[in-house]
């Protein structure tokens, strides 16, 4: 199943971590009502050595390659939560040789996801590939530096930290096979992992039966502890389908679009630049053949852009590389350079001198620090050089981490909603009042190519989220994280529509406070915030 592209791609990194995505490879396809013997195509004995030869041929392929780039390759491993115990193992906090790498990267592998898919082959719940693995392996091994080293080693369909996008998009070292009525449990691999679990994804989701809720539940509690289910048939295309309890999944490639809830199969269109790739509801139109979608803006195929053009993510670059600005492309290419990607240079971009590294000095520091001295948003604003948004909002970050979405954080923080959504560093407070139908659309940019986090609050000082998909977790419509590889990070992107009905009750005007927020430290001084409001 896919959710409108731009609340899936939120999700799924809050889910996975952060990486590019990989190449596209047809899956197996098979469905099987149950399997419980051990399956691997290959000696059972070899799946004990899986996460070392991984990480093995990772580090083979960074250290031949990447020495000018290890902080860029291991900046969405420092950023993810799950993977706090070894950040200071990690570069820039600490030098990292190539034996050093081997262990880390094991270790981290076995933590993300590598470890469940093995322990899966391992009761018989998956198949493991052995095929697939040696591709994965021989292909970081042969790759010659630059576009073939960079492609190998974010390969989500290999080892790429980032999760598989789903449909063709699947891991090649396992396939999933069992169909409904067979055990399930979920494997926190992103939303393919996470909800389709192991069964085939084609064919069923993993689907957990709480006695006290009617229909599927989430495979996993509000603390991210997994539960066991039995794989239930997906809707077919033209059903109806939810991602939100009692769930309706589609199969794996196949939108639910969410203007009807029903499961349709996105195009397989090719567009010139110049033609509209996405409609109201986010969902694609079709592939942009020679260009990139601009989704949040003039939702056209717009053509690449020239080094030293204005960028905010990689797509939008004929290099691939966006540091606030496209830039030649030297990642992995086993030649020493060195980018600036500082907050100057968001200043500049922001359209507002000198905003973006310093709030107004008439400011005290403790505005905007929490809801209660929230900044109003339209007063905060100037306009919005962005296209497809009327306002924007440059400033500095708070002098503390007030908020955070992520209920296992260490330090627990409001709105402690999300079992994946993380935001540890510093953040923003800004006050906006909808109307019953209005929809408000926030993308947000960090400087100095970090990741950003952008969500909303609906109480004052509580500080709790609003729930508009009666999930009871704050989810894809309600947080928006920029998407973050080795090429620097993406905006973060959020659309909320405020019904004009919640549980057939009619809505009145509310107000709302927006966070902007730090996901992966508190090292970035400053950020943009571009918005907009239409009507119903």
């Amino acid at each position: 199943m896919r959710l409108p592209p731009l609340l899936f791609t939120s999700l799924l990194l809050a889910i996975a971590g952060c990486g590019d995505p990989g190449r596209q490879v047809a899956p197996d396809g098979s469905t099987a009502a149950s399997t419980d013997a051990a399956a691997t195509d290959g000696p059972a004995e070899d799946l004990a050595a899986i996460t070392r030869r991984a990480a093995d041929a990772v580090c083979g392929a960074l250290y031949r390659c990447c020495d000018a780039d290890l902080v860029d390759y291991f900046a969405p491993y420092v950023a993810n939560e799950r993977l706090a115990a070894f950040h200071g193992r990690l570069p820039p906090a600490s030098p990292l040789d190539e034996g050093a790498c081997r262990d880390v990267m094991r270790e981290m592998l076995d933590t993300m996801y590598l470890g469940e898919w093995v322990e899966a082959a391992e009761t018989g719940e998956v198949t493991f590939d052995g095929a697939g693995f040696a591709g994965c392996v021989g292909d970081l091994g042969t790759a010659t530096c630059g576009i073939e080293a960079r492609t190998a080693l974010w390969d989500s369909t290999c080892f790429g930290l980032a999760a598989p996008a789903g449909g063709e998009e699947q891991r090649r070292f396992v396939r999933r096979t069992r169909g409904a009525g067979a055990s399930c449990g979920p494997v926190r691999d992103g939303l393919g992992g996470v909800f389709y679990g192991t069964c085939d994804p084609a064919a069923a989701f993993c689907c957990y039966q709480d006695p006290a809720r009617p229909g599927c539940q989430f495979p996993f509690d509000g603390n991210g502890g997994t539960r066991p289910g039995s794989c239930q048939a997906v809707a077919a295309v033209g059903r109806a389908c939810s991602a939100a309890p009692p769930l309706a999944l589609c199969a794996t490639g196949v939108n639910c679009d969410a203007e009807d809830d029903t499961c349709v199969d996105p195009p397989e269109v090719s567009l010139a630049n110049g033609a509209t790739c996405v409609d109201g509801s986010y969902n694609l139109l079709g592939t942009c053949s020679d260009g990139w979608c601009d989704v949040l803006g003039t939702r056209r195929c717009e053509p690449r852009r020239a080094d030293g053009a204005t960028c905010f993510g990689a797509d939008e670059c004929t290099s691939g590389l966006c540091r606030t600005t496209c830039q030649p492309n030297l990642v992995c290419t086993d030649a020493p350079h060195m980018v600036d990607a500082g907050v100057d240079a968001m200043a500049v971009d922001a359209g507002v001198a000198d905003a973006a590294a310093d709030a107004s000095p008439d400011a005290s520091a403790a505005d905007g620090e929490r809801c209660a001295s929230a900044f109003g948003l339209i007063g905060s604003s100037v306009a919005s050089p962005q296209a497809g948004y009327t306002h924007r909002v440059a400033a500095s970050f708070g002098a503390a981490n007030d908020y955070n979405p992520y209920r296992s954080a260490l330090a627990m923080r409001p709105p402690d909603c999300s079992f994946v959504y993380d935001a540890r560093g510093l953040d923003k407070v800004y006050q906006v009042t909808l109307q019953p139908g209005e929809r408000l659309a926030l993308r947000a940019e960090l400087a100095g190519g970090r990741q950003a986090g952008v969500y909303l609050l609906d109480t004052c000082p509580g500080g709790s989220w609003p729930d508009f998909d009666g999930s009871g977790a704050c989810g894809n419509n309600e947080y928006g994280a920029g998407f973050c590889g080795p090429l620097g990070c993406d905006a973060a992107a959020l659309s909320v529509l405020y019904p004009t009905t919640i549980g057939g009750v009619a809505t009145a005007p509310a107000s709302f406070w927006i966070v902007v927020d730090q996901v992966g430290g508190d090292d970035a001084t400053g950020f943009v915030l571009d918005w907009r409001i239409t009507g119903p």
